[in-house]
C-alpha cells in the first residue's frame, strides 16, 4: 500500500491510504477506481465508484476515526487537490463546467440513495444500482463484485446473491465470473420503480 501524491498512478488493485491529509477533490484523469472508509471496528463503506473524468469531493468531511481510502479496479491516474487549490482550478479552467456538473450528479445520486433506502424494497434498490452502473460506468459498472454491490447498498452478500439469482431467473441479468451480463436493461428499469412484484 502507498502514500498518495499530487498525482498517483496505480495499478490494478493497488491501494492507497489517504488519511494523513485527506483531498478536498480528487479528479479520475485515467481508469477506474472505488473510494472507500474502514471504521475502527475494520468494516467497510464504500463512498464513491469512478472513472475517467469524474471528480470526488467531501472525502476530507469523513469521520476522523475512519481510515479513508483509495483502490484501482484497472490501472488508474488520480490527481488530488486541496480546499485553497480548488479555487485556482475553478477561477480560469475550462474544465469548470465538468467540475460542477460531477459535483451535482454527486449529490443528485446520494438524494436518491436517501430515497431508496426510505421507500424502495431491496430488489428495486438493487435493480436501480445495476442500471445507474451500467448507465455511469457502462461495461465497467458491471465487473463489481456481490460484496461491494452489498457496501453500497448496506446488506450483505448473501442478500445481494440471492436477489441477483431472482433476477437470472426472470431473465434480467446473465451472472459470469466476476461479471454480471444485463440482459433486459428496460425490465431491471421497470423493477426499480417498483415493477413486476418486487
Amino acid at each position: 500500500m502507498n502514500k498518495f501524491s499530487r498525482g498517483s498512478k496505480l495499478s490494478k488493485d493497488e491501494v492507497l491510504f489517504l488519511n494523513e491529509e485527506p483531498p478536498a477533490l480528487a479528479y479520475i484523469a485515467k481508469g477506474l477506481v472505488k473510494f472507500y472508509i474502514l471504521n475502527p471496528a475494520g468494516k467497510e463503506r464504500i463512498l464513491f465508484l469512478g472513472k475517467e473524468g469524474q471528480y470526488v469531493s467531501g472525502l476530507s468531511q469523513e469521520e476522523e476515526d475512519c481510515r479513508i481510502y483509495l483502490q484501482a479496479k484497472e490501472d488508474s491516474r488520480v490527481l488530488f487537490f486541496q480546499d485553497g487549490e480548488i479555487e485556482n482550478l475553478l477561477g480560469n479552467n475550462e474544465k469548470e463546467s465538468a467540475l460542477l456538473f460531477s459535483l451535482f450528479k454527486q449529490i443528485d445520486f446520494l438524494l436518491g440513495e436517501i430515497r431508496d433506502l426510505t421507500f424502495n424494497f431491496f430488489p428495486s434498490r438493487l435493480a436501480g444500482l445495476l442500471v445507474q452502473l451500467k448507465e455511469e460506468l457502462g461495461e465497467k459498472g458491471m465487473c463489481f463484485s456481490h460484496q461491494e454491490l452489498a457496501d453500497l447498498l448496506g446488506v450483505s452478500r448473501v442478500t445481494v446473491t440471492r436477489v441477483l439469482g431472482v433476477f437470472a431467473d426472470q431473465g434480467l441479468i446473465e451472472k459470469k465470473r466476476k461479471k454480471i451480463i444485463i440482459r433486459d436493461l428496460d425490465g431491471l428499469k421497470l423493477k426499480a420503480r417498483g415493477g413486476e412484484d418486487n
